[in-house]
């Protein structure tokens, strides 16, 4: 079992409908979140994580 947390939010059609004045680099891309739980699944068991944090490359602090 793992945990993938998503800080941000998601690119969909409905999310940019709510949310029109955003950037692209605002948005969560799915490919990128499923990229991101594919190395999760597959990670070498030498060095393992069960929990991946995903946010957009924009994020301020």
């Amino acid at each position: 079992m793992a945990l993938v947390i998503i800080d941000g939010v998601v690119d969909l059609p409905k999310t940019r409908e709510a949310i029109p004045d955003k950037a692209d680099e605002f948005f969560v891309k799915s490919k990128g979140i499923a990229d991101t739980v594919f190395w999760l699944t597959n990670q070498s068991p030498s060095a393992w994580s069960f929990e991946v944090e995903t946010r957009p490359f924009a994020e301020t602090w």
